[in-house]
């Protein structure tokens, strides 16, 4: 992996290019989202954002996610997706007790309608039981079989307040807290201005088609402004790390 911005140009361990501090702000818990884009602003293939990556990629999938003490994610993506459980080996462990966090990640899947299957591998794990972020409101039929295999947190009236929900997790002991999408997810973090720090791997690849981009939300609901920290490099693939600017905080 090759650094090229801030320079100079370097080769750089993944585990120190994204070691940084990461303190929350008056009680939230610090919100990263990793996301990977085309060169053309599509984040999936035929559905899912797999096509779009490579080796490195992945890489620096893994190595991202030994920040979170909670990975964030919308129930159409963990469907898509087919979400499981994060890795739960002695290294991994050891990885994420270095960076502060907890010994592992726990997936907090949100959805205000409940509609999600309960096969998912995430929920095949009762050693790792997620969490479930859904409204005040939501069928109490279906909540009682989401809470057979989820802890629920229940956050907003007629869908999921965001600000509530993260204080919610902060109160569980969270303090970094990672969105892997989907787009509604993300623009919702984003409008709400609770989005610390925006990770994005541009992939070397034009997709047309109508995938979306990496965050969508209320049409000219204002903008974040957001600074250029770092720039990694490898088999063509840029990897860029933001941090949301003073100014917006």
């Amino acid at each position: 992996m090759h650094r090229i911005f801030p320079p100079p140009l370097t080769d750089l361990d993944l585990d120190i290019a994204y070691t940084a501090p990461r303190v929350g702000i008056d009680g939230q818990p610090w919100l990263m989202i990793n996301m990977i884009a085309s060169l053309d602003g599509g984040t999936s293939i035929d559905g899912v954002s797999g096509p779009l990556g490579g080796p490195s990629d992945k890489d620096v999938f893994s190595c991202i996610r030994t920040f979170p003490d909670i990975i964030l994610v919308g129930s159409a993506t963990a469907v898509a997706e087919s979400y499981s459980s994060p890795p739960a080996s002695v290294s991994s462990r050891a990885s994420r007790l270095t960076n502060g966090a907890w010994p592992t990640a726990r997936i907090a899947l949100v959805s205000a309608s409940l509609t999600f299957p309960l096969d998912l591998p995430m929920f095949m794990r009762p050693d790792q039981r997620p969490l479930v972020i859904t409204t005040d409101t939501a069928d109490p039929h279906k909540l009682a079989k989401v809470g057979e295999k989820a802890d629920v947190i229940q956050a907003g009236t007629d869908v999921v307040d965001f600000v509530q929900a993260l204080k919610k997790l902060g109160e569980l002991g969270a303090r970094v807290i990672l969105s892997e999408g989907g787009s509604n997810i993300n623009g919702q973090l984003i409008e709400a201005n609770l989005v610390n720090e925006i990770l994005l791997t541009v992939a070397p690849l034009a997709v047309a088609g109508n995938s979306q981009r990496i965050a969508t939300g209320i049409a000219n609901s204002g903008s974040t402004d957001f600074d250029l920290q770092q720039v990694l490099t490898d088999g063509h693939y840029l990897f860029l790390r933001y941090l949301r600017s003073p100014s917006t905080s």
